[in-house]
């Protein structure tokens, strides 16, 4: 279940009605995966977040949050999110 925003510094509380979801396929080393898994993981931004931060998938690395291209002068600053942290697994 989400419960909060999924940028680690924001403490906004979940709301179904604003902001942008994220779903993700989790991915397992090779061979690793476990039988019969529903493998998706959920992400939301809140509305102030999704304008600046966008979420992506990145292989070996997991879901990073990455700031929206033109947004800031550094197109490819990034931080990997701890899915423990957002509680993002459905």
């Amino acid at each position: 279940m989400i419960s909060k925003c999924a940028n680690p510094d924001c403490a906004i509380i979940f709301d179904c009605r604003q902001g942008r979801f994220f779903r993700f396929r989790k991915s397992y080393p090779d061979g690793a995966a476990p039988a019969n898994t529903h493998s998706v993981q959920h992400f939301w931004l809140c509305d102030r977040c999704a304008g600046i931060y966008t979420l992506e998938c990145r292989r070996n690395v997991g879901v990073v949050i990455k700031l929206h291209l033109g947004k800031l002068s550094s197109a490819d600053m990034f931080r990997p999110i701890s899915a423990a942290s957002t509680q993002g697994e459905g």
